[in-house]
């Protein structure tokens, strides 16, 4: 019995041909997170991007504030 090459997948940037199990894209160097088990936006990810939220929340809060 021979074994099946992987499915392939295409890159979301340049659409070439990218074997489901490779890291990057071989056209366009894009990290492809999914390959290595991990999810696109990890839980680490939306915790960055909900304190970048916040941070520029309270910034936009304190200068309206002092302009009063």
């Amino acid at each position: 019995m021979t074994a099946e090459p992987a499915p392939e997948a295409t890159c979301v940037v340049c659409t070439t041909p990218v074997a489901a199990d490779a890291r990057r894209c071989p056209s366009c160097g894009l990290a492809r997170p999914a390959a290595r088990g991990r999810g696109v936006l990890a839980r680490g990810g939306f915790a960055a991007v909900a304190a970048l939220l916040l941070v520029v929340w309270v910034v936009t809060l304190v200068v309206v504030a002092t302009a009063r």
